[in-house]
């Protein structure tokens, strides 16, 4: 892993990408939802067919009693999940936006600086491949400007040969 810890320093925002890692949490929200009227759907069935003699309405209010014991805790537990979920989608959202934003610079021939992995980042052979590019394409442009250096110096009418006949006079 290409991980320096003097230029990849800890993260300082919780959100890098607010799209991608918004996704993540709205799709894992409904998740959670479906999967909360999965159970209480299943609960009140169980229980109804349970009490066949009874009305539905006694089965419902039998699983929302119960539901007040464990709905809570899944409640006071879902901060906690959302922010695991943000701190895991960081290792890998992370390298793509930094790989994004350097990319972005070294197309738009601004200065750009080596690319390292933070301690557990997904993705580290990006950077390294993104640092083999950077260092093929700086080059190249460092070739390119010398290459237009000696051609304009060579089309420079200083350094041209005049082999234009000149009259001289022979007096």
């Amino acid at each position: 892993m290409n991980s320096n810890p003097k230029t990849s320093p800890t993260r300082r925002r919780l959100l890098i990408d607010l799209g991608v890692q918004g996704a993540l949490i709205r799709r894992t929200g409904l998740y959670a939802i479906a999967t909360a009227v999965y159970f209480l759907v299943i609960f009140i069935l169980s229980d109804a067919l349970s009490h066949p003699h009874e009305p539905a309405s006694e089965s419902l209010f039998r699983c929302l009693d119960q539901a007040v014991l464990w709905a809570p805790g899944l409640i006071l537990l879902a901060p906690l999940f959302a922010y695991d979920l943000i701190h895991i989608s960081n290792r890998f959202v992370g390298p793509m936006f930094r790989l994004r934003r350097e990319l972005r610079k070294l197309s738009q021939g601004e200065a750009v600086s080596t690319m390292y992995s933070r301690q557990g980042d997904f993705w580290a052979d990006a950077s390294e491949s993104f640092n083999r590019l950077r260092d093929e394409v700086l080059e190249l442009r460092a070739r390119d400007a010398n290459w237009q250096e000696t051609s304009e110096v060579e089309d420079a009418p200083d350094s041209k040969m005049n082999f234009s006949p000149t009259p001289t006079t022979a007096d």
